[in-house]
């Protein structure tokens, strides 16, 4: 499928987020290594700036424009049901490399991404430069400070439970998803009263190619908040284009409203979510993605 230029542009332009994070690591390399006052100096003030910027409805219309979705060859959004339209919690799976079918399907109008916050790890928003990018594009902190404001006032949130590990065990024409150890979404959700939906995108791990050796390592790496993933596509750090993404939002889970959840009553609906999001993987893997089943880790 022939790609317009606006798309090949925004692809590339993408790519600048990669090279700032490259760019943020080897300043970290030099500051451990070489101590560096003016390194030091420089990675401190690009942080503290960092904090000051909020979304920016320019750069998010700038981004838009791009389309950078059309990337590939198709792109859906579907929902299962009709999703509410606040204090709603939506827990996207697989984390993938990009966690394109989260951040690049936002404010898509008439689904579940049109009102979202995006919700990101503070690590992720504090690199510097790219977290600078990820911030103008309207994605907010995941620590409980910022997820208890959110529920209380009954936005609705995006957040990508799997985490770091997730994006570790990603492995292309697998799908992966890390949640047996992930209950904290549900002690907030619980504690607020917030209804869940899973969402699963189908083409999230067909777009880069994984080494896979040393997984254990590599997991015990990304408890230090390290990444642990070495990926590639034939186009370097550009996702593979021929590729459809499919995004999937499930029935969503409505939890009942206790301040102070016991460990019973949260893993039971963790117990609960597991089992919606394979109900939804299993009724649409046939299409998407036959044979290939869903690896719960």
């Amino acid at each position: 499928m022939a790609k317009s230029l606006r798309v090949i542009v925004g692809t590339f332009f993408f790519q600048f987020w990669i090279l700032f994070m490259g760019l943020a690591g080897y300043m970290i390399y030099r500051l451990i290594i070489y101590r560096e006052v003016w390194n030091i100096a420089l990675f401190i003030v690009t942080m503290i700036l960092q904090v000051n910027y909020v979304k920016s409805e320019l750069f998010i219309k700038f981004q838009l424009w791009f389309k950078i979705m059309e990337w590939f060859d198709k792109r859906e959004i579907l929902e299962v049901e009709k999703p509410k339209q606040n204090n709603s919690m939506f827990c996207f799976h697989p984390h993938g490399i990009y966690s394109m079918g989260m951040v690049h399907n936002l404010y898509t109008k008439n689904t579940f991404f049109e009102n979202l916050v995006v919700l990101s790890s503070r690590f992720a928003l504090s690199i510097p430069f790219s977290g600078l990018l990820l911030t103008l594009f309207g994605l907010e902190g995941v620590h409980p400070e910022n997820l208890s404001k959110l529920l209380k006032k009954g936005s609705n949130v995006g957040i990508m439970v799997g985490g770091f590990e997730e994006a570790t065990l990603t492995k292309y024409g697998e799908n992966r998803v890390y949640i047996k150890e992930r209950k904290g979404f549900i002690k907030y959700a619980l504690r607020y009263g917030t209804t869940i939906y899973p969402v699963f995108t189908f083409g999230e791990n067909n777009m880069f190619y994984t080494y896979n050796g040393f997984q254990s390592l590599r997991l015990w790496l990304n408890k230090f908040k390290l990444i642990g993933t070495i990926y590639w596509s034939r186009f370097l750090t550009i996702p593979e284009p021929h590729t459809d993404m499919i995004t999937v939002c499930g029935k969503g889970i409505e939890l009942p409203k206790n301040e102070n959840p016991s460990k019973e009553e949260i893993d039971k609906y963790h117990e609960i979510y597991i089992k919606g999001l394979k109900d939804l993987y299993d009724t649409y893997a046939p299409k998407y993605a036959p044979k290939v089943p869903l690896q719960i880790f």
